[in-house]
């Protein structure tokens, strides 16, 4: 306090004395104006002058600072624009990276699926050659010994072949006869890819009071989509016709059968179908029946395309080793025998 007490009065004086030359300075100038205007003008033109240029330097000095704000502020703009266009840039660069590399991967993976697609049709058409039910020459071809007609044999009543011996008396029918081979099992003919509908059609004429011939068989199984273009019949065929005419219906397993195996199936008095591979009774897919056994331990068949094969006597081990390989819809084995009268 007593320091701010002892320096206060100078700035006083300072200021007094400073405020008293301008009022002089003031005073003096006004009354030069007045008494003597030429040296007036003398002493204050200089001093105007200056001013001028001073305010137009400062002026100049001021619009060129504006200026320059103006072009720092465009070049930070265009800077910033720069930068967005940079970052915008990148981020599409990253996009059409991440877009490419998805691209492969869809691309990878489309040439996956189509080589699965090519593999897979490439084994339906495989399988389709394999166990398409063609009529044609089998793969083993060799001279049978026809049975003993008192063991079985073909007859001939009221115009209609009979296949006697085993479980019941067939209705037998052969795809190749001329009343119904050039006729329709869908879109081909019966006496090449019919097997399947002949086959049901002595079952059915023989286990049923129904009598129905291979045409009439065709006609309905193709109606209820039972025949495969080029292939003969689907295998969900056996099944379905059982159901059809009330016979029950059974799959055998085949991973452990035997020659037990069929003689157990067969002594309930019912008829076997089955599904053969290539061997005596075909080069691709047959149905057949097996429809009896022999005292001597030979399965009696019914062969919808060979009437030899039909009156020979099988060893059971020649049929299980020629049987399909198809695992669909319960084949290649199925038992068919009547229901149980209640």
């Amino acid at each position: 306090m007593y320091e701010r007490s002892r320096k206060s009065p100078v700035k006083l004086i300072a200021a007094l004395v400073l405020l008293a030359v301008s009022c002089v300075v003031g005073v003096e100038l006004l009354l030069c104006r007045l008494n003597d205007p030429e040296l007036y003008e003398t002493i204050v033109t200089p001093i105007r002058i200056l001013y001028h240029d001073t305010r137009s330097q400062v002026k100049g000095y001021a619009e060129s600072f504006d200026r320059w704000e103006d072009e720092q502020a465009r070049t930070r703009a265009a800077m910033a624009e720069v930068q967005r266009a940079d970052a915008e840039a990148r981020r599409l660069r990253a996009t059409a990276r991440r877009q490419a590399r998805e691209n492969a991967a869809l691309q990878r993976e489309a040439e996956r699926r189509q080589r699965e697609e090519q593999a897979y049709a490439a084994e339906l058409l495989r399988n389709a050659q394999e166990f398409a039910q063609l009529a044609g020459a089998p793969s083993i071809q060799e001279e049978l010994e026809k049975a003993d007609p008192a063991i079985t044999e073909l007859v001939t009543r009221d115009g209609q072949e009979f296949l006697t011996g085993g479980n019941v008396t067939l209705c037998y029918f052969n795809q190749g006869d001329e009343q119904w081979a050039e006729k329709p099992f869908g879109r081909d003919p019966i006496g090449r890819y019919g097997c399947g509908p002949t086959a049901l059609a002595m079952l059915v004429s023989g286990m049923t009071e129904n009598r129905v011939n291979p045409e009439e068989m065709a006609a309905w199984a193709a109606s209820q989509g039972y025949s495969a273009l080029h292939s003969g019949s689907y295998l969900s065929i056996v099944p379905g016709t059982a159901k059809r005419y009330g016979l029950d219906c059974a799959s055998i397993p085949v991973a452990e059968a035997d020659a037990d195996t069929l003689y157990d199936a067969l002594s309930t008095g019912g008829v076997i179908v089955a599904l053969m591979g290539p061997g005596h009774f075909t080069s691709g897919g047959h149905f057949i029946l097996l429809h009896g056994t022999t005292l001597s331990g030979g399965i009696l068949v019914a062969d919808p395309n060979s009437r030899d094969n039909s009156l020979a006597v099988w060893e059971p081990e020649t049929i299980l080793s020629e049987l399909s390989g198809s695992r669909s819809d319960g084949s290649p084995l199925w038992l068919i025998t009547a229901p149980e009268e209640l």
